[in-house]
């Protein structure tokens, strides 16, 4: 346990912030990768797999950029990677959007948990915007 203590140590606080953060872009890698492999029936037999990998690109970039920059506190390469996670973001909802209007059944729910999950990263950039790196001290 001591081992992990000294890793816990090892992260400039706010630490609770910082792994909450690591987890989300680790998450973001995961769809990514999830999507790439096993795209979803439901939006890529519509639309046809091109955007599906586009947007499944743009959460495992994005991810891959928030997972090595939030640790050590490279700001600029996490804010490239928040923006690749909310145009992902927002290429899906688009496609959840129009597959609303153009197909049978509601897509609301989907779009809304797209929105609420714009919720994980955007409160991220006021903390991050105003120097390219953390601030040591």
């Amino acid at each position: 346990m001591s081992k992990l203590h000294a890793l816990w140590q090892r992260i400039r606080e706010p630490r609770i912030i910082k792994t909450m953060y690591l987890t989300y872009y680790v998450v973001a890698v995961w769809v990514g990768v999830v999507t790439l492999i096993n795209p979803p029936n439901s939006i890529s037999g519509e639309i046809g797999g091109f955007l599906t990998l586009v947007w499944s690109l743009f959460f495992l970039i994005g991810g891959a950029m928030g997972v090595g920059a939030v640790l050590p506190g490279w700001w600029w390469l996490e804010r490239l990677g928040i923006f690749a996670i909310l145009t992902g973001i927002l290429i899906y909802s688009g496609v959840v959007l129009a597959l609303h209007f153009m197909s049978e059944g509601s897509r609301l729910t989907q779009f809304g948990v797209l929105i609420f999950a714009t919720g994980t990263v955007v409160p991220r950039l006021p903390m991050i915007w105003r120097y390219s790196f953390e601030p040591r001290g």
